[in-house]
């Protein structure tokens, strides 16, 4: 076996392990609700992602799953597509342009693809994000090959390359990432120039060669928005949600600032709380890594020049500035604490591995580059592994929570209500726990108890005018709730922690034994999670929708 095919075996085997859990995890969470079906007659009505949201790439993606019957498998196939080729491709164009040897290589696609700071891995519609970060690396790799062939073989890439490139634009924030690989483009042509033409004489003709030689890529992003601006352009509270605009230096200061806390702070001390509740996940991912270690083979040379280790770390400062900028301009921020608003942190890896990458050849001036390696990635590959399983046992536990509460709910007659207020005692259980979103809560009405005009809630996750706010929602155009009625009877679900009920970690290891050893019946463990109660009647503390008033005579 060459060493470039035992790297890139090395990789596999890692990231398969890493993000096993996922294939386990057949959860629906949060906005996966509105755009997935759990069975052929769920109902739901997606034209929102094209004529409010904007979003006709995942418009395409969602009904494509969706047709197939199995819309789960599909977006978990997606996301383990994007993992594993988006990692090979990374690793294939930085070795061949030179750029890192096979050990960094491996190391820096690890680093990027088990990033533990985006908590939405197991995340089904978000799988699509995955996806498409995984083409822009794939669409790289295409570009790398095309400018190295002749005749059909380079128009066929080319062509190719366009398409990949426009597919992972379903995440609008890989055209940040799209633009640094026309930079790279850009920067090939400019060293390939004649050196006697001077600087700006250079820089001109270069940029005249990477226009009109790649006239597609230029123009492919132009395209992409322009159509975006024409047919699908965003309306009611999509444009609402977001609000582009020019920062000013203090917002961007104060986004840029949270970025860096919820993306690197809160996670090394997540990962300091985690290692200390649950020692043996970390363990775990200390095996895993030292087996990495052992399998790789660091470069014997060291890459110790001035500028090898200076432009990893301008690069990752810049990237990072970039990354986070066009969440900015349309005032968002991400946060730690709800696992769902880590989805802006996806392509956060990268800013990490550019540093660990410039610390690593740094520590080559000392030692070997094999110590070197080791000392820098060894120990944040356990961080991120050993969080990125942390944070699939979280998923996982949701996801029985849920299957829990709809299967109890279907073995019930259903009252004589259609808006529900979920009383979540798991909030007060001492183990991790999100409230569920109104999705969520609404999405499991509706599989247990067919497709009728529900709308639910987690009543301690919501304001008391909720009713208000969403009859206010799902009239707007462009609207994802046109099918909920805030309006209905009422009624209040009290669901509790059962006999059970147990810490994550251990929740989530009997169900792995129930599923995977038979050692129990799911159905059982399921029945024994949680206490369900039902009341009807007005829910407490939650304002009514308000009506129009009588005419006066």
């Amino acid at each position: 076996m060459s060493p470039l095919l035992r790297a890139i075996a090395v990789l596999l085997v890692v990231l398969l392990a890493a993000h096993a859990p996922m294939l386990l995890n057949d959860g629906l969470f949060m906005d996966d609700w509105l755009v997935l079906k759990p069975r052929p007659d769920y109902f739901i009505d997606i034209d929102f992602l094209l004529n409010g949201a904007g979003h006709p790439i995942f418009y395409s993606y969602d009904t494509f799953a969706n047709w197939t019957g199995v819309p789960v498998v599909v977006m978990v196939s997606l996301a383990i597509a994007g993992i594993v080729f988006g990692a090979i491709s990374l690793v294939l164009t930085a070795t061949r342009l030179r750029l890192l040897d096979r050990a960094e290589a491996v190391g820096f696609a690890l680093i990027v693809w088990t990033y533990p700071g985006y908590q939405l891995w197991a995340g089904k519609a978000n799988a699509v994000y995955v996806f498409s970060f995984g083409l822009l690396f794939i669409g790289a790799w295409l570009l790398t090959l095309a400018i190295g062939a002749r005749g059909l073989r380079r128009l066929l890439l080319r062509v190719a390359c366009a398409l990949v490139f426009l597919l992972g634009f379903a995440l609008n924030s890989t055209i940040v990432l799209y633009a640094f690989v026309v930079l790279g483009l850009f920067v090939a042509i400019w060293r390939g120039g004649n050196a006697a033409d001077g600087f700006v004489r250079r820089t001109w003709f270069a940029s005249w060669r990477c226009a009109l030689g790649y006239p597609e890529l230029v123009l492919l992003p132009l395209i992409y928005w322009g159509s975006l601006n024409i047919w699908f352009k965003r309306i009611g509270v999509y444009a609402q949600h977001y609000d582009a605009h020019f920062p000013t230096l203090r917002e961007l200061a104060g986004g840029w600032s949270a970025f860096l806390v919820t993306a690197y702070r809160d996670l090394l001390a997540h990962a300091a709380r985690a290692a200390i509740t649950v020692p043996t996940i970390f363990i775990l991912a200390t095996v895993l890594v030292g087996i990495v270690l052992l399998m790789l083979r660091p470069a014997t040379k060291a890459a110790t020049s001035r500028l090898a280790i200076v432009l990893p770390l301008v690069l990752a400062m810049v990237l990072f500035l970039a990354l986070s900028s066009p969440y900015l301009i349309a005032g968002l921020r991400p946060s730690s604490i709800h696992f769902y608003e880590s989805r802006h942190l996806l392509m956060f890896g990268l800013p990490s591995a550019l540093t660990l990458l410039a610390f690593k050849r740094q520590a080559e001036r000392w030692i070997s580059p094999g110590a070197a390696f080791a000392v820098m990635f060894g120990p944040a590959l356990i961080i991120s592994i050993g969080m990125l399983w942390s944070d699939y046992v979280f998923m996982q536990a949701r996801t029985l929570k849920q299957e829990a509460l709809a299967r109890d709910l279907a073995g019930r007659i259903q009252p004589a209500a259609t808006v529900y207020a979920l009383d979540d005692g798991f909030v007060d259980y001492p183990s991790r726990h999100v409230p569920f979103g109104l999705a969520e809560v609404t999405g499991m009405l509706r599989l247990a108890w067919g497709n009728q005009p529900f709308f639910g809630f987690a009543l301690r996750a919501e304001r008391p005018d909720i009713l208000r706010g969403m009859d206010e929602a799902r009239k707007a155009p462009g609207s994802a709730f046109h099918h909920f009625d805030p309006t209905g009877p009422q009624a209040t679900i009290s669901f509790q922690p059962g006999s059970g009920a147990a810490p994550n970690h251990i929740l989530v290891r009997k169900y792995y034994m129930c599923r995977l050893l038979v050692r129990c019946d799911v159905a059982e463990f399921l029945a024994q999670l949680a206490q369900v109660t039902i009341k009807p009647g007005p829910i407490a503390g939650i304002l009514p929708v308000e009506t129009d008033a009588a005419p006066s005579r």
